[in-house]
């Protein structure tokens, strides 16, 4: 093989690796934009969450203070 044979071939394998990595990045800064997207969602469902408990402790606190009663009626 003569050496601008050699140095076509390498040159090809540059250019196919570049656009191998070119296509990755695309692909990685697509799935860094959705990850992104999702992080509000994700904010939303903790806020939620965080008030759900908020909202359970109160029912709780309200159950005992019945059953409370209850037992002050009982006895």
């Amino acid at each position: 093989m003569d050496i601008f044979a050699s140095l076509e071939d390498r040159v090809e394998r540059v250019i196919q690796a570049h656009t191998a990595l070119k296509a990755r990045v695309a692909e990685l800064e697509k799935e860094n934009a959705r990850l992104k997207s999702g992080s509000g969602e994700l904010e939303r469902v903790n806020a939620r969450v965080a008030e759900l408990e908020r909202e359970r402790e109160e029912a709780r606190g309200r159950i005992e203070a019945v059953a409370e009663r209850l037992r002050s009626l009982e006895g």
